[in-house]
């Protein structure tokens, strides 16, 4: 990130959505130092370059909606939290995955969560919004989404979506993603249920 673009401003940026925010998220994915961090520590824990390049991205677009959703406090350096980000997304992934051996370190992913009834029935009326947004986007729009959100890997939704290979798969996620951000800012009244 350019040192002309404190993190306060960047924060600021995201929140004002739009062509802000547009160039905000975009000026994080121009950060080379930062990705390349994120795919060293993804290559030392049982990952490949490409596994990297998605986790980054994925950060990325969770960082956003954090700022967004105000979770982030700008206690810690906007780098070091979004590097946190993508440690915590990589983490699941290889103990959904099975390619985690158990530590002490990753116990604190097991933490239980306990349901009430009204936050379930929240989370049903933020499942049908979202699918309704979804809808608006197109039917491969949708099915990258999906399957990015199930963790499939760049190279199977390539596959799945009949799209020639995995970089090209990322930058329609990416596309798709931005849209449906779009769609969103739209409907300011759907935001706050979202949130």
């Amino acid at each position: 990130m350019k040192p002309l673009f404190s993190d306060a401003i960047i924060i600021e940026h995201i929140k004002a959505g739009g062509q802000k925010r547009q160039k905000a998220i975009a000026l994080i994915y121009r950060d080379e130092k930062l990705k390349n961090q994120i795919i060293a520590f993804v290559k030392n824990n049982s990952g490949s370059h490409e596994e990297g390049i998605d986790l980054f991205h994925e950060g990325i677009i969770a960082f956003d909606e954090n700022v967004r959703k105000d979770k982030y406090k700008g206690e810690g350096k906007l780098k070091g939290y979004l590097y946190s980000i993508c440690r915590f997304l990589w983490l699941n992934k290889l103990k959904r995955s099975k390619r985690m051996v158990y530590t002490a370190e990753t116990a604190e992913l097991d933490q239980v969560s306990y349901e009430t009834p009204e936050h379930l029935s929240l989370q049903e009326e933020q499942k049908n919004i979202l699918d309704q947004l979804l809808s608006q986007l197109g039917e491969k729009c949708q099915k990258i989404l999906e399957l990015w959100k199930l963790s499939y890997s760049m190279e199977e939704i390539a596959k799945e979506v009949g799209l020639q290979n995995a970089g090209i798969a990322r930058r329609q996620r990416y596309n798709c993603y931005q849209k449906l951000l779009q769609n969103i800012d739209k409907k300011p009244n759907l935001r706050n249920v979202l949130n």
